[in-house]
């Protein structure tokens, strides 16, 4: 079997002496602050620039949202009591919650729910992306908003429980003063620094205040993992995203590691027409590079058992997951070589793709090595970090490493199959798939997810992708809270987070 090589860097060992002090937690019974550590940097407040994963943290304390994602990701009540469609599924009617005021005392009712949704829906981030089919709102009363659709939208409803279903201060969208929203806290702006620590004090007037059992949240802006995992382990945070690396560390230190399955990892092959590489519109040439992985080898060597190894995009326990795809493509590159030759790469190809080094050390050298064993010669583009993304979505490369979230069928479409989504940079566009995806839009219940599954045997049989893993989102905590993850998301919502006692 081909030995994994791994890149050490990644390890991130933490010498003894920057964690040696024993303060207490920030978490402390005493205190109620809650103190949380974020990679992602801050990208305003305004929310139709929100994005999501654990950006959702950073607007969480200010906003409230429309509904509330339990830890199912199952929509439940929350500024919205109520809500139904009509027999088109095209109106969604949500009945409102009485007598909550934004920080700024003006009233939440629904000129303001309608004001903030158009707004939200108006950027070019992730959380806008989710709204894109809303085509108009109608305040029909002080209570009652009517959301209007141009189609169906299988997974609105929970998309309300995001950045893009937050509602800000119909006097403040923009946010350029700052955040004013309804939520559980408001900005402290005299203890937080841009860029680097975000303090958020009690909203005295909140309507849920037992949803949120801490005083005071305080943020902090960590976007090197070393350093995050340092103040995790020197108790100046209560909770931090963690490598499956430096798992081992954490436990050692006895704190609390969590662990649930997040993305699924792997070569995404974004050029399936050939117009940057030719050989990649031949579903052979991408079978081929679906045999190429071992990736029972990546689970354990790579990601230390964080993991599970797939070859389909669907994530385990989702509505669209199909236990009878689970073993196609093992591991076999004489058979991946065979199907270049029978594709008319008897002696492979060269490609083009991005160093992902920065956030991926292992997976660039697993990567890399993978496609050479079967004759694939690999050109790597070094990019700064602060780049990677931009970089991927510009459309420039056929295909990278890469990991997202699929959980939710709909989302998933959406952000990677759909021809305008922000994950499909070659504007790809699948006559077959996309009536599949017309199938999907018009169903609903079982019917809608015997089409899902259809959509997820389509991306596998015509390798859409060269999936790995279903990659788990790790992360370490103080025993001083108690933390409940949400499926399918990395983000732990800050309402899923409470004092241990």
């Amino acid at each position: 079997m081909r030995r994994i090589a791994l890149a050490g860097a990644v390890l991130l060992l933490v010498p003894v002496t920057a964690c040696s002090g024993s303060g207490s937690s920030p978490a402390a019974a005493g205190s109620r602050t809650l103190t949380i550590a974020i990679g992602n940097p801050h990208t305003g407040w305004d929310l139709a620039a929100a994005g999501l994963g654990d950006n959702i943290q950073y607007y969480e304390p200010v906003y409230d949202s429309l509904v509330r994602l339990d830890a199912k990701a199952k929509p439940t009540p929350n500024l919205a009591t109520s809500w139904s469609y009509d027999k088109t599924r095209t109106v969604l009617t949500m009945k409102l919650r009485s007598g909550v005021k934004f920080t700024d005392g003006t009233p939440l009712d629904a000129a303001a729910v309608k004001a903030s949704l158009l707004h939200n829906k108006e950027g070019s981030n992730e959380a806008a992306g989710k709204l894109k089919a809303i085509s108009s709102v109608d305040a029909v009363d002080s209570s009652t908003v009517a959301i209007h659709l141009s189609a169906p939208n299988p997974e609105l409803v929970g998309t309300l429980g995001d950045p893009a279903g937050m509602i800000a201060s119909p006097k403040n969208l923009d946010a350029k003063g700052g955040p004013v929203g309804s939520g559980p806290y408001e900005l402290d702006k005299a203890a937080t620094t841009n860029g680097s620590t975000y303090t958020f004090t009690r909203n005295a007037d909140y309507w849920n205040k037992k949803a949120y059992p801490f005083n005071k949240i305080v943020i902090k802006n960590i976007s090197d993992p070393t350093a995050r995992l340092n103040a995790l382990l020197a108790g100046q945070v209560d909770w931090a995203r963690i490598t499956p690396q430096t798992a081992s560390q954490v436990k050692g230190r006895g704190l609390e590691v969590n662990a649930h399955p997040d993305s699924v990892e792997g070569l995404y092959i974004w050029d399936r027409a050939g117009k940057i590489v030719p050989a990649l519109a031949k579903v052979k040439v991408r079978q081929a590079l679906n045999y190429a992985f071992d990736r029972e080898s990546i689970v354990k060597k790579v990601n230390l058992g964080y993991a599970t190894a797939t070859s389909q995009m669907a994530t385990p326990g989702s509505s669209w997951y199909d236990e009878s795809l689970a073993k196609n493509y093992p591991y076999d590159p004489a058979k991946a070589r065979k199907l270049l030759a029978e594709a008319g790469y008897p002696n492979g190809f060269t490609v083009t793709m991005p160093d992902v080094s920065s956030v991926g050390p292992n997976q660039q050298a697993v990567m890399t090595q993978s496609l050479q064993d079967i004759g694939i010669k690999v050109r790597v583009d070094k990019i700064p970090r602060t780049e990677l993304f931009t970089a991927l979505q510009s459309g420039k490369y056929a295909m990278s490493w890469f990991k997202l979230q699929s959980g939710q069928p709909w989302d998933f479409i959406q952000t990677e199959l759909a021809k305008d989504a922000a994950w499909n940079p070659a504007k790809d566009f699948d006559p077959k798939l996309n009536a599949l995806i017309a199938r999907a839009q018009k169903a609903t219940g079982e019917a809608q997810t015997e089409v899902y599954r259809e959509i997820n045997a389509y991306l596998q049989a015509n390798a859409f992708n060269a999936p790995w893993d279903v990659l788990d989102a790790v992360q370490g905590n103080s025993k001083k809270i108690k933390v409940t993850s949400r499926d399918y998301v990395s983000a732990v919502p800050i309402y899923q987070m409470a004092p241990a006692s």
